[in-house]
């Protein structure tokens, strides 16, 4: 994988947390191909009839004590790297048994805020860890339940409207990658890591294509990494270009280490829409 530096400092600790996230699930992923193995529907077809992504058509049968087992050991992973939020966890896990993780899934995948709002309250715990936690508990299970769509996702039969939207779990994509044969721009969702094609000059979230409303900005000596910005609907993307050092990177951690690309955009006046 190729190493980046980043140009600003990052608080000690920050990407290693991280990095060593995306290593645990990674192993759960493994670990539960074994055991989750969910039915494969005919992507394409579903998407263009309904317009809404296929984790909101097709649900993705998780069962409840698959990820309740999941979130236990997610919870002692937090543990392990992070004591110094030991109370706040142990709080979590003394009312594991009340937590009903049949509907915790299913208002996951419903992304319903609200559920999870209350929850927090009922617990008597900070909502921001609590979704924190189950967000990162179940990733592993929809990255199993997106695999079977790649081929789907690169065919030139794919087409989806909402490029910054994944067309799997319906998650707000935040980076994307120009790959190194030919510009093409691939969107990258970081719950499910799903990618899918999007036209190069274009807006993602407005779909203004008008040359001089769109450009890009980087930071001096860092050039793999840009901010695509759009002067209409002032939004940005974060973008890697894959032409710029040849390689390709891991896009979960260049999304968490390019944390200074936000600032740098919203400083501006720019937003990745995510309050849309």
């Amino acid at each position: 994988m190729l190493k980046h530096k980043p140009p600003v400092e990052l608080p000690e600790g920050y990407l290693d947390f991280f990095k060593a996230m995306e290593s645990w699930q990674n192993e759960e992923v493994i670990k539960h191909r074994k055991v989750y193995t969910p039915a494969k529907h005919d992507l394409n077809q579903i998407i263009a009839s309904s317009k809404k992504p296929l984790l909101g058509q097709v649900k993705p049968q998780i069962d409840g004590s698959i990820l309740k087992d999941l979130y236990i050991r997610f919870l002692d992973f937090m543990l392990e790297q992070r004591p110094e939020i030991q109370e706040a966890i142990d709080k979590i896990k003394n009312q594991i048994e009340q937590m009903d993780f049949d509907e915790i899934s299913a208002s996951f995948i419903q992304l319903d805020m609200e559920y999870f709002e209350k929850l927090a309250v009922t617990m008597n715990v900070s909502y921001d860890l609590l979704f924190f936690t189950i967000d990162h508990a179940i990733r592993p299970l929809l990255r199993i339940y997106a695999e079977p769509y790649r081929q789907d996702l690169s065919s030139d039969l794919f087409y989806w409207e909402f490029p910054a939207i994944c067309p799997v779990c319906g998650s707000k994509s935040h980076i994307c990658r120009l790959n190194t044969g030919n510009g093409q721009r691939f969107m990258f969702c970081d719950r499910c890591f799903t990618e899918w094609p999007a036209r190069y000059l274009y807006c993602v979230y407005c779909g203004n294509d008008q040359a001089k409303d769109i450009y890009y900005l980087n930071i001096e000596n860092d050039d793999a990494y840009q901010l695509f910005l759009c002067n209409k609907c002032k939004g940005y993307l974060k973008t890697y270009d894959e032409r710029s050092l040849g390689k390709p990177t891991d896009l979960f951690i260049a999304n968490i280490e390019t944390v200074y690309l936000d600032i740098l955009a919203q400083e501006k006046g720019y937003t990745n829409h995510d309050e849309d």
